[in-house]
Order: C-alpha cells, then sequence, then structure tokens
C-alpha cells in the first residue's frame, strides 16, 4: 500500500505519476543575494518581467516562492486534464512543507499527493539539525511516517528530498543516516538531492546501505542538469534509480553552469533506455519555480506529459516505453 496524504492507496492506483515536484515551496532562504542586486531582484514575478529569469532563475528573488493555494490548484487540474494522477511531493519542512493544504488540494482535485519527510541541504537547515542526533532525526521521520506530519495525522509516503551539498556536510551525513536507518525499518523509498555539478551519488549510497536500506529503495536525484553518461551508467550499476527530473528548465546561468536542453535528456534517456537501464529511471519535472507555472508562462506539472513525451515519441523511445517510466517505475520505486 502507499501512503498519500487522503489515506492508504494500492500501488495500482497511482497511475501516471510524476516522481519529484514541488507544490508549495519558499526557496528563498537559499538563494545568495547579489553583491549589487539590480532593483527587479525584490519585484514580484510578473509575465512582463520573467524575461530575467530565463537565463538565471533567481535574478528574481520572487521566483523561488511558490505560496498560492488557487493557482496550485489549477495547475493540479492542468496535470489531471492531460492524465496524471499523482504527485509525490519531496518538500521538506524548511523550505515550505504544509500538510493540511495539501490535503486539501488532494480532496478538490482528486490528485494523490504524497509528502516526503526529512531534512533539505546545509543551507536550509533548521538551528535543531545542528545539535540533533542521528537517533532523534530518525525519530523525527519515523514519526512522521508511522504517526503523523506535527500535529497533524497526515503521514509522509516517502523519505525525502533529503539535501546534500557538493561536499557532503557532517549534518547532512547525520541526515542520511537517519533516512537510512528509518527507510531500511519502513520500507519506504528515499529521495536525494544531489549538488548539480559534482558526482557524490556513490557516497550518498554507501551511506544509505551501510544503514540497511536497498539499492532499489533509493533514488539519486538531479542527474540531467550537466550529462554525464558514464556517472549515470555507474550510479545505475549499483542498483539505484535515478531522476530525470529537470524537464521544463533550460538555464544559461554561466558557461560552466549550463543546463542541459530537454532535447540533450531525450538522447541521453534513449541511450540509456536502449543500453537495457529503462527500468531504473524516472521522469519529472521538479517544479519549484513561479515561472515553471503555467500562470506565469511555464509548461507545468503536465509537461511530462506533452511536450516531453512528444520529443521522446518523436526520438526513438516508443510511447509505451515511455509511459512506463511515469507509471511502472514510480511505482516499482514505491511499492
Amino acid at each position: 500500500m502507499i501512503t498519500t496524504v487522503l489515506g492508504e492507496i494500492d500501488e495500482k492506483d497511482l497511475g501516471v505519476t510524476s516522481s519529484h515536484e514541488h507544490i508549495f515551496i519558499d526557496m528563498r532562504n537559499c538563494v545568495d543575494e547579489p553583491i549589487d542586486p539590480p532593483e527587479f531582484f525584490y519585484d514580484k514575478v510578473t509575465a512582463a518581467n520573467r524575461i530575467e529569469v530565463l537565463v538565471d532563475p533567481y535574478a528574481i528573488l520572487d521566483n523561488a516562492l511558490l505560496d498560492n493555494f488557487d493557482d496550485a490548484k489549477e495547475e493540479l487540474m492542468y496535470f489531471k486534464k492531460h492524465g496524471g494522477q499523482t504527485i509525490i511531493d519531496c518538500t521538506p519542512d524548511e523550505i515550505g512543507r504544509d500538510p493540511l493544504a495539501m490535503k486539501k488540494l488532494s480532496e478538490q482535485t482528486g490528485v494523490n499527493i504524497i509528502l516526503g519527510c526529512g531534512h533539505y541541504y546545509h543551507k536550509a537547515h533548521f538551528d535543531y539539525v545542528k545539535t540533533a542526533s542521528v537517533s532523534q532525526l530518525a525519530d523525527e521521520m519515523r514519526k512522521d511516517i508511522l504517526v503523523g506530519i506535527g500535529d497533524t495525522d497526515i503521514k509522509a509516503g516517502i523519505i525525502g528530498e533529503i539535501g546534500t551539498s557538493a561536499t557532503i556536510t557532517d549534518d547532512e551525513k547525520k541526515v542520511l543516516n537517519a533516512a537510512g536507518i528509518v527507510g531500511a525499518e519502513t520500507g519506504k523509498a528515499v529521495h536525494v538531492h544531489t549538488d548539480l555539478y559534482t558526482e557524490n551519488g556513490f557516497e550518498i549510497i554507501d551511506i544509505l546501505t551501510k544503514n540497511g536500506m536497498k539499492p532499489e529503495k533509493i533514488c539519486i536525484d538531479h542527474i540531467d542538469v550537466l550529462l554525464r553518461p558514464d556517472y549515470v551508467r555507474a550510479l545505475l550499476q549499483k542498483g539505484v534509480y535515478v531522476e530525470f527530473d529537470n524537464f521544463g528548465k533550460e538555464f544559461y546561468v554561466s558557461k560552466t553552469n549550463r543546463f542541459a536542453y530537454d532535447l540533450e535528456r531525450i538522447h541521453l534517456l534513449k541511450t540509456l533506455i536502449d543500453e537495457g537501464y529503462g527500468e531504473k529511471i524516472l521522469v519529472c519535472n521538479d517544479i519549484c519555480l513561479k515561472t515553471m507555472w503555467k500562470k506565469y508562462g511555464g509548461a507545468g506539472y503536465s509537461h511530462i506529459l506533452r511536450a516531453v513525451k512528444y520529443m521522446a515519441t518523436e526520438n526513438g523511445i516508443d510511447e509505451k516505453t515511455y509511459m512506463s517510466l511515469i507509471t511502472e517505475n514510480v511505482k516499482n520505486f514505491m511499492k
């Protein structure tokens, strides 16, 4: 059985699932304020100024905030309209997890919502993470999964997204160790946020598996910003899942920090599928910016069911295989 914000459902009822999204999120505490910020840095995102974030997504601070219930509801209804049935929301408390609002959204839209638990990367950590023991952090995750989040009876259905930095900090290692312990106990899968440009997936896998987690319950996220086929293959050979979760993000922050383009992601995806790795790959958008919502000119949660699906089938991935990435693969990861 799978735990959603409305209770338990059978794994077969997941249907088309976006494996890693954010419906409400506040990443503003993770954005480095420029030394000499442009005047528009503190503006609200609008259709008129969204051009400022097409290269650097954090050129306007407000782009890092999703907090409007009615807008979120409309975005979920677009997802549902195009065949989406379930969203896994990987938002930790530090950046805006809101279980009561998620329950209300699920009730009003009919979209299954699965919440995560744990802590994000060190820049966002609550102060108590620095002093908490691994055991205390594990107790917190265990309660979220078995009893309920905060003062609610709404339970987490997955662990994560657990955050890590380019060099994994001691506090992040504590959270990973706790996640490994609770994952091994409960059988829940774990999503791990990795630095976009380094290759720390192996260290993450080692920490989690040493605590008893099975590789097939681990997903290494964000492997599709800088495309490194050999790195991704080596992760897959460890038996874990990897996630292409940046569809819709084609930023050119700098020459060394360029995000891959969606079509480039598709080409690597096809290569890996042809090599026999298709059953261990997840696909989603990881929406975490205002300008990714349709209201602000983005493609929305349904992007993986529209343009991405079209690109995949136009470039040699048959529709059945593509759809298995967002149905069977997610089901197998979660069950």
